[in-house]
């Protein structure tokens, strides 16, 4: 039983090598045909750079005026974008459409960070970069309304607080005013004096307290506590291109039309078994006749 094994194995294996010999023309042929296409393929497609950038939202007294994951949502969409972006980006053309453009910018939250990454690929670096800073000017378009509306808020009352310490500067000034006046009462106690400087050292202590509210409303409207979207660290844009890549091409190529040879070749002597049965059956026929 082993030897017969064996014998299987030999003949199978003999059988392999036999077909490879015989087909090996083929095969080659079929190689070099599938990699030269390859070859020209990679050559024949046009090169792309790639552009990566990190947008921050716009902050509004330090707070986000929009989460994220949402500014991110929004950039996926193709309505979030208008034809100026479109044109900067892709150019003009019938099959250029903002949801081609949503898709190519791939918006995703970087992760464990509070940005939100975007990248492009285009003819150039060049034309790339463009592109990203347009979406920049969108994204700065769409989150101003946001600001706006938060902003108006925080400067009335920046504004009331401001009135508030010209109201107690004007109360104090009279209170000093006052302060000289002669008058007093018989019990030293209550002299008019007293309560007057009582009561100005509580108004001075408010209009301290004022102040500092007023700086610290002023400073957060300034940046970095109170800013337009902006690229959270320069663009980057490699001078080596992302695609295509040539090399790769070239090896699958090389790889598949290997294995279309190979089975272009078993597919020939599958058919030219099929034959030579249906001729040997043909002959077993005439023979019995």
């Amino acid at each position: 039983m082993q030897e017969q094994a064996i014998t299987d194995d030999e003949i199978s294996l003999l059988d392999i090598y036999d077909f490879l010999v015989e087909g090996w023309k083929t095969i080659l042929a079929i190689a070099l045909i599938g990699t030269s296409i390859g070859t020209v393929t990679s050559l024949v497609l046009p090169e792309q750079f790639e552009a990566k950038a990190l947008i921050e939202g716009a902050r509004l007294t330090s707070s986000y005026v929009e989460a994220n994951a949402v500014v991110a949502e929004k950039m996926r969409s193709p309505t979030y974008y208008d034809s100026e972006t479109l044109a900067v980006c892709m150019g003009e053309g019938k099959d250029k459409n903002l949801e081609l453009l949503a898709k190519a910018l791939n918006a995703n939250v970087a992760r464990n960070s509070n940005y939100v990454a975007v990248s492009y690929r285009a003819d150039s670096t060049e034309d790339a970069v463009r592109c990203l800073k347009q979406v920049l000017q969108i994204v700065i378009e769409n989150q101003q309304q946001l600001v706006s509306a938060g902003l108006t808020s925080v400067v009335s009352n920046l504004e009331n607080l401001k009135k508030k310490a010209d109201e107690l500067r004007k109360t104090i000034k009279q209170l000093e005013s006052d302060r000289g006046a002669q008058f007093e009462f018989k019990n030293i106690e209550y002299s008019a004096a007293a309560l007057i400087t009582v009561t100005l050292q509580s108004k001075v202590q408010e209009l301290l307290a004022t102040e500092n509210q007023i700086s610290a409303a002023e400073s957060m409207l300034k940046p970095p506590n109170t800013q337009d979207a902006k690229f959270a660290t320069p663009i980057f844009a490699s001078e080596q291109r992302v695609s295509p890549r040539r090399s790769l091409i070239v090896m699958i190529s090389a790889i598949g039309s290997l294995f279309l040879g190979v089975l272009i070749l078993m597919l020939r002597k599958f058919v030219a078994s099929i034959k030579k049965q249906r001729e040997e059956r043909q002959n077993a026929a005439e023979i019995n006749v």
